[in-house]
């Protein structure tokens, strides 16, 4: 008698390029002027595809030395923040064939009296092929495996006044065996994330750029620290001095939806030995 073995794979993609289920827009906002909002599922596989909704309040946040990963199980910060409760998705389930999208309309049914600001959650689109499992045979074992692709978007819901501000408190070197890092303190202020970008430009003493970067930020709690690692092999010793820029330039959101603040630059110089 063949034991029956399944094995649930659930790959967590935070990246629409390389689904093969397509969520947009990445950012979706709603307000108390405007409580219903759209998102597009799109199926680019081959195989008709069986889709989930849900949501989940989660946010990212770094350590001391710029790691940054989400954080699903602050309760704190969701009974403050959280727009979870309020939402609703029409349809929660269904199944789209290859190459056909579908609509699914969210409404949100905020409590009143609840403060300014801006509120959010994640969006997680779950998605797993409707053809049959791939079965293998081998020595009287057959194992089904089911792949369940996520995609991670975000939702915000807009009440009142929103307002956001921004400032680099301080900047710090951290090197390891491989990397001088570049540690920026962001701060946040206001009742609403900050949503933007910094770049980084390090150039040595005769003023010749040897680094660049940029990151995508979304500073949801009142500090992150970004990290900005540049390779040792690359820099010899002397005398260097970064510049960093920190903006609300974003071409993934709307601009009536982006909360601008004023362009900050600053300077730091730093040594390797």
């Amino acid at each position: 008698m063949k034991k029956k073995l399944s094995a649930l794979l659930i790959l967590l993609l935070v990246s629409t390029v390389r689904a093969q289920v397509i969520v947009a827009p990445t950012i979706l906002f709603m307000s108390d002027q405007s409580r219903y909002g759209t998102f597009i599922v799109m199926n680019r596989s081959n195989t008709p595809q069986e889709i989930s909704v849900s949501f989940k309040f989660g946010f990212p946040e770094s350590d001391q030395q710029g790691n940054i990963r989400m954080q699903y199980d602050d309760s704190l910060m969701a009974s403050k923040h959280s727009c979870e409760p309020w939402l609703k998705g029409f349809p929660q389930k269904f199944i789209i064939n290859p190459g056909q999208q579908q609509v699914v309309r969210l409404l949100v049914s905020a409590p009143s009296g609840i403060p300014d600001g801006e509120y959010w959650t994640r969006l997680i689109t779950s998605s797993t092929p409707q053809a049959k499992a791939i079965d293998t045979v081998s020595t009287g074992i057959t194992a089904n495996i089911t792949f369940v692709l996520q995609q991670v978007t975000t939702v915000i819901y807009k009440k009142g006044y929103v307002n956001t501000t921004v400032d680099i408190p301080e900047i710090r070197t951290l090197p390891d065996s491989s990397s001088m890092n570049l540690l920026v303190q962001v701060s946040r202020g206001g009742n609403s994330p900050f949503f933007g970008k910094m770049s980084a430009v390090v150039k040595d003493r005769a003023g010749n750029i040897v680094y660049s970067g940029q990151e995508v930020l979304a500073v949801y709690p009142r500090s992150m620290v970004i990290k900005f690692a540049m390779p040792l092999s690359k820099l010899p010793s002397g005398r260097y001095t970064a510049i960093f820029t920190l903006d609300s330039e974003r071409n993934d959101i709307p601009g009536d939806d982006l909360l601008r603040v004023p362009s900050i630059n600053k300077t730091f110089t730093f040594s390797i030995e």
